[in-house]
């Protein structure tokens, strides 16, 4: 979270991230990433201001 927060390129940190885990493939690390609700809200907002960087917040 804090990482996406920060606007962190998660893709360039998931080799280190997978291997600190222990994980023999990246796909098992990224299945944890789809498992958190809040996670997918801020990636669901970073993607709609990058269709439509023009909108306001508020709307």
């Amino acid at each position: 979270m804090l990482w996406h927060e920060q606007g962190v390129d998660i893709n360039q940190r998931m080799l280190a991230l997978s291997t600190y885990l222990g994980h023999v493939k990246v796909s098992n690390t990224y299945w944890y990433l789809t498992g958190v609700p809040e996670l997918m809200g801020m990636v669901g907002q970073r993607f709609e201001r990058f269709v439509n960087p023009w909108a306001d917040d508020d709307e």
